[in-house]
């Protein structure tokens, strides 16, 4: 039944189609999981959903330029800046000194080893703590040092220069010093 109300808008009046309450809430969690709001409604374990919405909560915090969909595919969000470089080689690390390797190997940990998610994490195995520090930015291009801190106390000293584009680091040349 349909009825016009005041100002000429029209309003459903009636019962809700069935099955209507699903689709709604099936597309308002899909929506959610996307936007790290809550986790996917998907089969699997509770922790692997907890960690892909994490993942999109931080690759949207620290990548507006595009954020991952429930799938794992890049999806364009318009009008949003693109972070600043410095900013996204800093959460890197922030992310790695936290244990969220999800989340460093989103902001580009994938791109810099060439190799598998477990082998990324593994390279962290010794390490207890990373200290960067920012010599210089050209462009995307991001020059540090970084300390290495590993778990017996002692001390690995890296540099180089990481290049970030659309939030997310693309390559690194990192050598030990």
């Amino acid at each position: 039944m349909l009825r016009t109300g005041c100002g000429g808008r029209a309003r459903v009046v009636g019962r809700v189609v069935p099955g209507l309450r699903v689709a709604m809430a099936s597309i308002l969690i899909g929506v959610g999981a996307i936007l790290g709001v809550a986790p996917p409604a998907e089969g699997g374990s509770g922790a692997a959903a907890l960690a892909e919405a994490r993942t999109a909560a931080v690759a949207q915090r620290w990548s507006p330029a595009w954020t991952p969909d429930a799938a794992g595919l890049r999806v364009v969000v318009p009008n949003r800046a693109t972070p600043d470089p410095v900013d996204v080689v800093e959460a890197y690390f922030r992310a790695i000194n936290n244990g969220e390797y999800v989340a460093a190997w989103a902001l580009g940990g994938k791109h810099i080893t060439g190799r598998p998610y477990d082998y990324f994490v593994r390279t962290f195995s010794d390490t207890a703590r990373d200290d960067v520090t920012v010599r210089s930015v050209v462009g995307n291009n991001v020059e540090v040092e970084l300390d290495a801190t590993q778990t017996d106390g002692t001390h690995r000293y890296f540099a180089g220069t990481y290049t970030v584009r659309d939030g997310v680091i693309v390559a690194a040349r990192i050598h030990r010093e």
